[in-house]
């Protein structure tokens, strides 16, 4: 079974890849082998998610989980979270790109603070465990830019970070 595009549908992809390659290579230059490999990485994925439309709102493979099993799995967060971080007031989850011996692939460090501000040490995969309990109690999120959790209200906004000035 295949899908086809429709005729309008095709010409804003194709539009949207045009604007990807000028705005990289305005930033990076004409030559793509001289890029960093983590800007390669970005690029491609971009690239990849604007031709398959793997974005948050038109995932390659949606979850199949109900409404219900969702908000159960978004209440019983704080809980999970503290037992992978006891005492987090705040999750920082940072998508990062690696190029292990394959293709770029993106992780996420995550980095759990107190009350007081005080880093707490993670257990050996904890970052990549925050990072899937928190992408499945909140997938509408743009994963692409940093996210925080706050454990008061459990929520998730997006990260603005610091703000410096000359």
């Amino acid at each position: 079974m295949s899908t086809t595009l429709e005729p309008r549908h095709a010409d804003d992809v194709e539009d949207a890849l045009i604007q990807l390659d000028a705005d990289y290579s305005t930033i990076y230059g004409p030559d793509l082998a001289v890029w960093s490999r983590g800007v390669r990485g970005e690029y491609l994925e971009q690239l990849r998610a604007r031709r398959t439309m793997n974005r948050e709102t038109h995932p390659l493979h949606p979850r199949k989980a109900s409404a219900g099993r969702r908000r159960r799995h978004r209440a019983q967060l704080a809980y999970r979270i503290h037992r992978i971080a006891p005492g987090a007031a705040t999750v920082l989850l940072n998508p990062y790109w690696v190029d292990g011996q394959g293709p770029f692939e993106r992780v996420y460090i995550a980095t759990a603070r107190t009350t007081d501000g005080d880093r707490i040490s993670l257990p050996r995969g904890g970052s990549r465990r925050l990072a899937t309990l928190t992408q499945g109690a909140f997938p509408a999120a743009d994963w692409n830019q940093p996210q925080t959790w706050h454990a008061d209200g459990n929520q998730l906004t997006t990260w603005q970070g610091r703000r410096f000035t000359s």
